[in-house]
């Protein structure tokens, strides 16, 4: 991998974060599709995150991945959501568009479709969700 001018940064943002395989992840998918991509974990204790996000926005990152504790106390720092993270409150990911930032939630989605993948269809099912909030 090269990083130039030109690489792309995206990162995680949680605390704790030291346990995440995504860098590992991201960073060989972004290497298997020859994508001048860089992913990065950032520790970031609750009382940084608005200069987090607002480094974000200044830096031109691509996006970031948000795991605990900042899924739910992100939301006031983004520009928009869409429906998924507005219907359950939380965000799991934030994509930049030129300093505009929105929060997508893309657990649901992706659940879903890691049962397709096993032949399960979710159409004209009901399903319990169990948790404590946003994580």
């Amino acid at each position: 991998m090269q990083i130039d001018g030109q690489t792309k940064i995206v990162g995680l943002i949680g605390d704790p974060i030291n346990h995440s395989l995504s860098p590992a992840m991201h960073n060989a998918a972004y290497q298997a599709l020859a994508l001048n991509y860089l992913y990065l974990p950032f520790r970031v204790p609750a009382a940084s995150l608005a200069a987090v996000i607002s480094a974000v926005r200044c830096l031109d990152f691509r996006g970031l991945t948000v795991t605990v504790p900042h899924k739910e106390t992100v939301i006031p720092q983004l520009y928009f959501l869409d429906r998924s993270a507005k219907r359950c409150g939380a965000v799991n990911t934030i994509v930049n568009n030129s300093g505009i930032l929105t929060g997508y939630n893309t657990d649901g989605d992706g659940f879903i479709d890691s049962l397709r993948e096993y032949g399960f269809e979710s159409n004209g099912k009901k399903a319990v969700v169990l948790g404590a909030g946003g994580s």
